[in-house]
C-alpha cells in the first residue's frame, strides 16, 4: 500500500470510512448499517493490505465503539484514527470535554465535524487543544469542511494542521478554488471525502431517486468517459482523484468486504489517466450545480 509522508508519519494513502459501522449510509447503500461481523472482516482484510489509517466520528452511531474494541484486541496494532466532535463540546468544561472524547486512549487527529467554532475561536479554544495534546489525547487537530469560506478559516487557524474536504468528479472547487496547493503551502494534511458522492457516481442510472433526477445527465456522461477508456465507472472515479490529489489521503468506505476487496484491489493498480482527457473530465463536470454535488442539499431539491 502506497504511503503518504507528512510530519515525519507513513499513513497509508487510502484512509478506511467507518461510518457504515455505525449507521445506515449512503444513497446507494442498500444493505443498512454493516454489522459487527461484517466490520471485523473489513478491518482485517484492510489491515492485511497495509491500510493503518481509520475515520470515525462521535456522530457515527456504533463506528467508534466498533473501532475502539477491534483495535484494543489486537493491541500489536498501532493505527492512526481520526475521529470528529461538534463545535458544541468546545462550551464544556475541560475536564467535561476530555470525558467525552475518550473513546480512545489517544486519537491520532481530532477534527471539527461542524465548524461553527472556526467563526469564533478564542485562546480558550486553542488552550484546550494543547492540554490535550499534552495529555497525549490528540496528536493533531484539524476540520471537516464543506465550503470555501469554511477552508480559508480553517487554513488560517495555526491549531488546525489537517483539513478533511469533499472532491470528486461532480465536485472539483478543490481544483477550482485552489484547496490542495493552498493547504501545500502551510503544510496542513488534506484527507479527501465523498469519492464517490455517497455513492451516487457509482449508481445505476435507472435506480437514482427521484429527488436526483437532474444527476442523471451527469452520470451518463460518466458512463461515456468510463467506456471510452474501457475502465470501470469505480476505476474512473478513483483514479481522478487518486491523479489530482497525489499528497492527499483519500477516504472510502464499504458495505461489506467485498466492497473493500475492490476498492483495495482498484486503487493498487494506480492506472494514470491521459492528460488531455484528466483536462477533459475537469471542463465537462466542473459547472455541476451544488444541489446534486453537496449531499447536505438532497433533501431540499
Amino acid at each position: 500500500m502506497q504511503t503518504i509522508k507528512w510530519k515525519d508519519e507513513n499513513l497509508s494513502k487510502l484512509c478506511l470510512g467507518t461510518v457504515q459501522f455505525g449507521l445506515n449510509y449512503g444513497v446507494a447503500n442498500t444493505e443498512g448499517q454493516v454489522s459487527l461481523e461484517e466490520a471485523t472482516k473489513i478491518l482485517d482484510f484492510s489491515i492485511s493490505k497495509g491500510i493503518n489509517t481509520f475515520d470515525t466520528a462521535k456522530a457515527y452511531g456504533s463506528s467508534e465503539k466498533v473501532l475502539n474494541t477491534y483495535f484494543k484486541e489486537r493491541n500489536s496494532i498501532n493505527p492512526f484514527i481520526i475521529s470528529k466532535i461538534s463545535s458544541d463540546l468546545f462550551s464544556l468544561k475541560l475536564t467535561k470535554f476530555i470525558s467525552d472524547i475518550s473513546n480512545f486512549d489517544n486519537l491520532f487527529a481530532l477534527l471539527l465535524h461542524d465548524n461553527e467554532k472556526l467563526y469564533s475561536w478564542t485562546k480558550k479554544d486553542t488552550q484546550y487543544i494543547k492540554e490535550l495534546k499534552a495529555k497525549n489525547i490528540i496528536k493533531y487537530f484539524g476540520a471537516s469542511i464543506y465550503t470555501d469560506e469554511e477552508f480559508n478559516k480553517a487554513l488560517e487557524n495555526d491549531e488546525i494542521e489537517i483539513i478533511q474536504i469533499p472532491f470528486n468528479i461532480f465536485d472539483q472547487r478543490a481544483i477550482s478554488l485552489k484547496w490542495l496547493e493552498k493547504a501545500k503551502k502551510r503544510d496542513k494534511l488534506i484527507f479527501i471525502r465523498s469519492i464517490y458522492l455517497q455513492g451516487l457516481l457509482l449508481m445505476d442510472i435507472n435506480k437514482v431517486p427521484v429527488h436526483l433526477a437532474d444527476a442523471k445527465e451527469y452520470l451518463e456522461k460518466l458512463v461515456n468517459y468510463a467506456n471510452i477508456l474501457d475502465i470501470s465507472v469505480n476505476e474512473l472515479c478513483l483514479f481522478f482523484v487518486n491523479q489530482v490529489a497525489k499528497n492527499s489521503i483519500l477516504l472510502f468506505g464499504c458495505d461489506n468486504l467485498t466492497q473493500a476487496k475492490e476498492n483495495i484491489q482498484l486503487f493498487n493498480l494506480q492506472k494514470t489517466i491521459d492528460a488531455a482527457i484528466l483536462e477533459n473530465l475537469q471542463r465537462e463536470f466542473s459547472n455541476i450545480e451544488e444541489e446534486i454535488y453537496n449531499p447536505t442539499k438532497w433533501n431540499k431539491v
